[in-house]
Parts: C-alpha cells; structure tokens; sequence
C-alpha cells in the first residue's frame, strides 16, 4: 500500500461525488486518517441508505432497514439473499468526503496569489487569481471533470491563451480540447505532496512552464470542432439515461418486480440532441472518443447500469 494519505484523495478527484465509504477510511493507517482530517481535506460526511453486503460472497447492494428497539437503542439491518436479515454496523453508514479546498489555498499560497480561491463553476472550476511565474503574470486555474459529459460546458468557463495556467484534478482533457498551451496544463497531484502541511513544489511548475514555445496553439478544424460538440451532446445525454435507468431499477429492485431496459437506438439519441442520425453515427464511429464508447456500452447493459457511478 502506498505511504502517500493523498492516494486516496487522488482516487475520487474526477468523481462528481467524492466520497469514500467507512470501509475505505479504515484501510488506511490511522496516522494517515489524521492527516488528512486535520489538514480539513477528509471531512466525515452523512449517512448513506445503501450498502454493499458483506455477508456473502456475492456483490450486491441492499437498502438499509432501520429498526428502534424498546430499549432505546437503534440497530440497522440489510436482507441478503443468501443469509437473510443481516446487521450492519453504524460506521458502515457513514460517508467521508473530500473537501478540495484546503488543497486550493495550499496552491494559490505557494504561488504567492493573494487572493482567496474563487469558486467560477461550484466543486469544478476555480480561479485563484494571479501569480507571477517564469518572469510572467499569469491566471492560476484549477478544473476537475475535463472528461465528464459537460465537459464542453466548463471548458467555456476556462480561460484560454498562453498566459494561464491551469491545474486539473483526475483525468486530463483529449489534446486540443482546451486553448492553452499543453504545458501549461499541469496535473495537481504531481506537484502536491502531503507532510505534516501541503506542500506544493513550485520549482516543479515553473520548470514545466518554461517549456511553453512561442508558436501559436493550433485551433481545431471546424469540421472536428462540430464533431466533437456532438459527441459531448450524446455524452451528456446518455449520462442523463444512465441515471434515470439506474433510478428505475433500484425503484425496481426495493419493490421486488422487474425493469425492462429500453433499447436506445442512433435515431432516438438525434432526437434528443436535436441532430441529423448521420450526424450522430459519424461521431460514434468516427470519434473514437472512449469515454462515448463505454456510455453506450453502459446504457444497453443492465449489470453496468446499477455500477455506473459518475
């Protein structure tokens, strides 16, 4: 296991809801658990109303049942089919999420930006103000969700030009999807590391930055700019019917009866989007855009709907 608390923070970073389960807390060392809450970057969070079984070697999840007893005291139980009712311990309930925040201040004081973090698009886009790096005033910005369905959305929310810089937290953005030089877009958890405080190593960022050339960035052809924008349009679409199928068959599932996935053809996903089919059907066979893929793949299957977790 790796010695470095901030794995586990790097592990939820792209997700929108970036939360651990208690089980996930405990399989680290304590020390790191204190670390982390003390710097305010793991916060113990809400309760949740499902868990994952660990009765039985099955993976399954189940609806937690609350039951009070006549002595006062509550108890929580979950119906395995394989075991029957089965006892869940309160901490199992329990959510620890991420707070990013403290890792923003980190960063924008070790760049000497002395403004506070401002929030532009909430728990996705910041602008920490400016700083002056290799002998330059530059924007300091930090995103998450480069490659989420909405990713078109908050790359119009990001500055582009070879003056800023921006720091991005999970997956990095396809090549040429953001107007900035591609030196100028730095992975956080490369230049953040986690010791009794955050440390960021500036030399780390400036020595990248240096490497910016004078050339101008090449813009992206109108063809594929069209291309693109609707490959981000089904994205976003076919995340919307992922989430609406998923609540179905949970509703299905607590009720006992039976969900019967529709199959979703090019035509019905133009309608949607307001687009010609062969539009659509260019940009799933020609994009080669991965993230689409698996969206397609997850919306005709209903083992990877009740998995899907963005």
């Amino acid at each position: 296991m790796s010695r470095d608390p901030f794995d586990l923070i790097w592990r939820v970073a792209d997700s929108p809801q970036p939360t651990f389960s208690r089980d996930d807390v405990v399989a680290l060392h304590g020390d790191k658990v204190e670390r982390l809450t003390k710097l305010g970057v793991l916060r113990e969070g809400k309760t949740v109303r499902h868990v994952p079984c660990d009765a039985c070697a099955d993976s399954h999840t189940e609806a937690v049942a609350t039951i009070k007893y006549p002595d006062g005291n509550t108890r929580f139980f979950i119906n395995c089919p394989g075991q029957g009712r089965v006892e869940v311990e309160r901490h199992r309930l329990i959510r620890w999420s991420v707070d990013f925040e403290p890792i923003l201040s980190a960063l924008a004081s070790a760049l000497s930006v002395r403004v506070a973090p401002t929030e532009v698009v909430p728990t996705r886009v910041w602008n920490l103000g400016r700083a002056s790096l290799v002998g330059k005033s530059r924007t300091v910005w930090v995103a998450r969700g480069l490659t989420w369905p909405d990713a078109d959305q908050i790359a119009g929310a990001l500055p582009k030009g070879r003056s800023p810089v921006l720091f991005y937290l999970g997956q990095a953005a396809n090549d040429g999807f953001l107007d900035i030089p591609r030196e100028a877009i730095i992975e956080l958890r490369t230049v953040v590391r986690c010791d009794d405080e955050l440390v960021i190593d500036r030399d780390a960022v400036e020595s990248q930055l240096a490497e910016i050339a004078d050339a101008p960035v090449k813009k992206r052809s109108s063809k594929r700019a069209q291309r693109d924008a609707t490959v981000g349009k089904l994205k976003r679409e076919l995340h919307q019917r992922i989430i609406s199928f998923k609540s179905a068959v949970r509703h299905a599932d607590d009720g006992d009866s039976t969900f019967t996935l529709p199959h979703l053809t090019q035509k019905e996903l133009a309608e949607a989007i307001e687009a010609n089919e062969s539009t659509v059907s260019r940009a799933i066979n020609e994009s080669g855009d991965r993230e689409l893929a698996i969206l397609l793949q997850t919306v005709a299957d209903e083992d990877l709907i009740r998995r899907y977790g963005r």
